[in-house]
């Protein structure tokens, strides 16, 4: 058995999907979300209100049944809460802000956080450079030929749950629009197991490990200098530069490297030989939008003043 122990060195995001809305998903209280229990919900209505199910109920009527009963939400009608930073608290202030307070939602089973063994597979993928970990079917013209021996699968555990202290929401400072995310927060430790290791060389893992980092900053970095600002006023490309060189100053020991996981390493991460990956175009601009683009800078959030680019962990390999 190998253990992958991880550090968190920047908030690092794994979205499930869902997208919350304040008043509707979620209750704000004592610098805190508190993600709502539509279930827990539904049994306190069914307690204090007079329903008639055979007529519509609108959004407007479930939020005013959420502010009427906040405090028995945030006391007992929720399925986690998790703190909020400085710029996530500041956008709440803003009244200009309303309707554009969505939070993109970390993966979690009922509300117990933890990391999936599908993420921690993709960022071992991206950095083997290849498209698989076990022995591959075989196929002709589509058809199935030979089926994977079952033996010699790549068999990897999610973490153990992770503790929602460990959790906060950030708001993104790099690009239009800026989103908020439920992210980890750096310096926070999880450790997944492989129990089969299929085609998998630790060997060859911690080799393409120990230039990761600075191979792909490297390329990252030659292929933004056209959209770097010309002016005193930052644009994305500026706050993506200034966050990956602050990672040069992160202390690795000998056996530890630096990798990028969930949302945040994106397809800048997934460059090979100097080529970044096509997309395309999602830009409102008529003459972009269809069009294929190289990928974007990824996500950074600003903590006690530091820009820090999402996604990166300490990595640490361990066998038994």
């Amino acid at each position: 058995m190998v253990k992958l122990k991880f550090t968190t060195v920047t908030p690092i995001h794994i979205s499930n999907g869902d997208y919350l809305d304040q008043n509707f998903h979620y209750k704000v209280s004592n610098d805190r979300i508190f993600k709502i229990d539509q279930n827990k919900l539904a049994s306190l209505l069914a307690k204090r209100e007079k329903i008639d199910f055979t007529q519509n109920i609108s959004s407007g009527t479930i939020e005013r049944w959420i502010n009427k009963y906040q405090i028995d939400i945030t006391d007992n009608a929720s399925s986690y809460s998790v703190q909020f930073d400085e710029e996530f608290k500041q956008h709440l202030k803003n009244p200009r802000a309303n309707g554009q307070r969505q939070i993109i939602e970390f993966v979690n089973a009922s509300g117990k956080f933890y990391i999936p063994a599908s993420s921690i597979k993709g960022a071992l993928l991206t950095v083997l450079k290849t498209d698989h970990l076990g022995i591959k079917e075989q196929r002709q013209n589509g058809d199935l030929i030979k089926e994977a021996d079952i033996k010699d699968k790549f068999v990897i555990r999610d973490s153990d749950i992770i503790s929602e202290n460990n959790i906060s929401v950030y708001r993104t400072t790099n690009r239009p629009p800026a989103i908020n995310i439920i992210c980890l927060k750096p310096n926070t430790s999880f450790e997944l197991r492989i129990n089969k290791m299929g085609n998998l060389s630790l060997n060859s893992l911690k080799q393409k490990l120990e230039n990761y980092f600075t191979s792909q900053k490297e390329n990252a970095l030659s292929k933004i200098v056209k959209f770097k600002s010309r002016t005193d006023k930052l644009k994305g490309a500026d706050y993506f530069e200034q966050s990956l060189e602050g990672l040069n100053l992160v202390r690795l020991k000998d056996d530890e490297y630096l990798i990028n996981i969930g949302f945040g390493g994106g397809s800048w991460f997934k460059v090979e030989e100097g080529i970044v990956p096509m997309f395309k175009s999602k830009s409102p601009n008529e003459r972009r939008r269809g069009r294929d683009e190289e990928a974007h800078t990824t996500f950074t959030v600003s903590i006690n003043g530091t820009l820090q680019h999402i996604g990166w962990c300490k990595l640490k390999i361990e066998e038994e």
